[in-house]
């Protein structure tokens, strides 16, 4: 598709400013050592044999046709591409009809060929050359490791156009992706030995499990994908609608499976092009801390704040590289990370390449970062320049130049560097954004759910089959079927049946509607807690049997602790994911929580636990008993077991609260939703 060895060209014109004279300009002038061929019934006659009348006069069947014809031709134009023997064809036209599209959708692949577009901005393989466009990119851009899939060809010119730090292998603007998407074009720019990284621009995932086994497949071969994806907000959801049909999908669970399969997620496109550059780099942070040496103490600050932000943490230098960096500053100024190696100047060059390389020597080290307001035609900053080549050459750990301030007029010394192999990052945030990134990359070992299922999950398959919302002590069943701890109860459909289960579960009890689907129930004043006496439990069960349907439980008094909440959804799309968070009333009022694609294990569960500021009240917080964050922890890996177990079956689940205590963690609360058939 990418990498053709013919190519037919059908549309080529003679017009000025026209798509047939620009795409034909692009691929003559571009390098492309394969064959090339043009076809335009117009213009054959006087083209002395250099532009053929139609395909089927071409000397030989072209491996790729491009068609760069009015939408009323296109469908005309691919039957007589796939009648040539075509093994792939790019379409510029939008082709709005959708009809259409799926006719031509149909017919490419009965005949097993390759479709970028319809609605496409072309593509290039710079590695060979190759530039497949009527949108004039330069011609000089430098071949790399860099590959780029967008689902927006505007996004594409803007990286290739505008910042030459970027070299890219191939890029590629899939259109509407109606026979290869995004996931097809990620997996062969995985298998291509030149490939260090690949960036995605994405509206959607039109093919789910395409997109899963070739993000595994990069994870297997270490090759960093980095993801800006649009349709968070409801606008922007609309948006990508009505610009390629996209329906954009849940982007929590989309982010939560990126980071289950070791990809990265950019903010915005300058992350994004940060993190291409740096991932392009292709070293590999061995070690969690960072340094950064720069020439202003106010900035140096800045970056330490920033630094924080981002969940980096400078390491603490060895006594030994401290005293090497002591050796080397002039006087009165302190050895230390980040660093300020600023003094008078005398001898810069030699003091700030010792300073640095001592740094990236240090084992508590696994990024360094040359951090000015890099600017070309500095002599100042000709000499850091130097002192950064030096020290690079000294270190095979990740080392990047830093410009403060993204505006910096940086663009010609980014070109040296990229040379050398040295990203420039423009922007403090940015470049945050980026180690953060190659931090979090590593080896990816995905949990899967033993086989066979649970021995329960056929019989709880029959129970909730074409059932809609599930009673709470029918789902406080499932969770002890699948592991998940709840308090002893009962269900009662009268006030004596409620006496003589609270006389069982013995001392304080709850009563609470179970009426199906209530969720919130305390809101609405369905939850009588604490009741100790007979009397009490008479009172709360006339009331609730007055205010609600259904029958009543009587449940256990759970011992005081930490709530927390834990609910899976079932996503269309990447099937169920389960969230967890601070529970009870703090569900609403602490905007925090982790969001894990099922099955996970319980240290996976943990590690994420771990990662949120609520969890360090499981840890015992000032002088408050330890609780048993590891049940917490147990439980939430059952969940996501249930979750995978029954996908086909349940909607969504959620417990709120789930106490967790010194003795362990006990769900109180369960709503169930089934898919009804």
């Amino acid at each position: 598709m990418l990498a053709p060895k013919s190519i037919a060209l059908v549309g080529v014109s003679d017009r000025a400013e026209s798509y047939g004279r620009a795409l034909d300009r692009m691929v003559s002038e571009g390098g492309f050592a394969g064959r090339v061929m043009r076809v335009n019934p117009r213009l054959a006659a006087q083209s002395q044999g250099r532009i053929a009348a139609s395909l089927d006069e071409l000397p030989e069947p072209p491996e790729h046709v491009v068609l760069s014809v009015a939408t009323a031709r296109v469908e005309a134009a691919v039957d007589a591409a796939l009648a040539a023997g075509a093994r792939a064809l790019t379409v510029f036209s939008a082709c709005p009809d959708a009809a259409m599209r799926e006719r031509i959708g149909d017919k490419v692949r009965a005949a097993g060929a390759a479709l970028c577009g319809p609605n496409s901005m072309g593509f290039h393989n710079i590695t060979l050359g190759l530039r497949v466009t009527p949108f004039p990119v330069p011609l000089d851009l430098r071949a790399g490791g860099v590959g780029l899939i967008a689902q927006s060809g505007s996004i594409l010119g803007a990286l290739m156009n505008n910042d030459r730090r970027l070299r890219f292998s191939q890029a590629v603007s899939t259109g509407s992706e109606t026979v290869t998407t995004a996931a097809d074009y990620l997996r062969w720019m995985v298998d291509q030995p030149e490939t260090r990284v690949v960036g995605l621009f994405l509206e959607t995932v039109r093919d789910p499990q395409g997109f899963i086994a070739a993000m595994e497949a990069a994870a297997a071969r270490d090759i960093a994908v980095v993801i800006l994806k649009v349709g968070r907000s409801a606008l922007s959801a609309r948006m990508a609608i009505s610009h390629t049909g996209a329906l954009v999908g849940d982007d929590a669970v989309l982010r939560a499976l990126v980071h289950r399969l070791g990809g990265h997620m950019a903010g915005s496109l300058d992350e994004m092009a940060a993190m291409l550059a740096l991932f392009a780099q292709g070293r590999r942070a061995t070690a969690p801390g960072i340094a950064s040496i720069h020439d202003s103490g106010g900035e140096r600050e800045l970056m330490a704040d920033m630094a924080e932000d981002h969940r980096l943490d400078y390491a603490a230098l060895s006594p030994a590289t401290t005293a090497a960096i002591q050796a080397v500053l002039e006087p009165g100024i302190a050895a230390e990370n980040p660093l300020d190696a600023w003094g008078t100047g005398q001898g810069a060059r030699e003091t700030y390449t010792r300073a640095l390389a001592a740094m990236m020597a240090d084992a508590r080290v696994g990024t360094g970062l040359y951090v000015l307001n890099w600017r070309g035609n500095y002599y100042l900053h000709e000499m850091h320049a130097q002192a950064l080549g030096d020290a690079f050459g000294q270190t095979e750990k990740p080392l990047a130049a830093v410009s403060n301030f993204s505006r910096s007029d940086d663009a010609m010394l980014a070109g040296r560097f990229a040379d050398l192999g040295i990203p420039l990052i423009s922007g403090m945030q940015n470049a945050m954004a980026a180690v953060r990134a190659l931090h979090d990359h590593g080896p990816v070992s995905r949990f899967r759910a033993p086989e066979p299922p649970h021995p329960r999950a056929q019989y709880w398959r029959d129970v909730l089959g074409g059932r809609d919302w599930i009673g709470e002590a029918e789902g406080l069943a499932l969770f002890a079927d699948f592991g998940i701890e709840s308090p002893s109860h009962a269900l009662v459909g009268t006030r004596e049946e409620a006496f003589l289960a609270a006389e069982r579960i013995g001392g304080p009890v709850v009563l609470k509607t179970a009426q199906p689907g209530l969720s919130h129930k305390s809101d609405s004043g369905g939850v009588k807690i604490g009741l100790a006496t007979p009397q009490a439990v008479a009172e709360a069960f006339d009331d609730l049997a007055a205010r609600f349907q259904g029958d009543i439980l009587v449940a256990e008094m759970v011992a005081p602790g930490a709530e927390w909440s834990m609910g899976a959804i079932n996503d269309p799309d990447f099937g169920p994911a389960v969230r967890i968070a601070p529970g009870g009333i703090f569900v609403d009022l602490i905007d925090e929580h982790v969001l894990l694609i099922a099955p996970f294990s319980a240290a996976e569960a943990a590690a994420a636990i771990d990662k949120l500021r609520a969890g360090k009240l499981l840890a015992g917080l000032r002088g408050r008993p330890t609780l048993a964050a590891s049940q917490l922890a147990h439980a939430a890996a059952a969940l996501s077991r249930l979750a995978w177990d029954l996908r086909d079956t349940l909607a969504e689940v959620e417990i709120n609260p789930i106490i967790v205590n010194t003795q362990g963690a006990m769900a109180v609360d369960a709503v169930i939703r089934a898919h009804p058939s």
